[in-house]
């Protein structure tokens, strides 16, 4: 499947296969280390256990873009990120969410969630999500319509039916 992203990027979506999830581990790393260090600290072992565990290739879509003209990347497609959507009784939940450093504040990651909408508008089911208080991420997420339905000290529990 494929949908228009920033600047009309084309992106395409694909199921990720075993050998992209070390890739998608990085990206998680990369992008929470410091607020779950902050959190509740960082242990790497419980860490890539529970991400490998609850994220396993055949739950996980990576999102795709054309390299970029002069990129270091070959031709052809470059990953920029992913996620896991998982179906509920009377929602999905968005699991993950993964945009590759790189690629940030040029949203794709506004593109990658208008799919995980369009998704969620086809089964007519509402998004969940949970999001660290301390991540900037609460922010996108409202900007995309997102609501507080719970918090607790740590996270807020976000649902859009947008």
């Amino acid at each position: 499947m494929t949908s228009a992203g920033p600047a009309h990027a084309t992106i395409s979506f694909r199921k990720a296969r075993p050998r992209d999830m070390d890739w998608a581990y990085q990206i998680f790393k990369t992008g929470m280390q410091s607020y779950i260090t902050q959190t509740w600290g960082w242990d790497e072992l419980f860490q890539e256990h529970s991400f490998f565990a609850n994220l396993p290739a055949s739950g996980f879509v990576i999102a795709s873009i054309d390299a970029p003209a002069g990129s270091p990347a070959e031709a052809g497609q470059v990953d920029i990120g992913g996620y896991c959507l998982k179906p509920k009784a009377d929602h999905l939940y968005l699991e993950m969410l993964l945009i590759d450093p790189a690629w940030q504040r040029r949203g794709y990651g506004s593109a990658i969630m208008a799919e995980v909408m369009r998704e969620a508008h086809r089964r007519d089911m509402a998004v969940r999500l949970s999001v660290l208080k301390i991540n900037p991420a609460y922010r996108f997420y409202q900007h995309l319509g997102f609501v507080i339905e719970t918090e607790d000290d740590i996270r807020y529990r976000m649902i859009s039916t947008a």
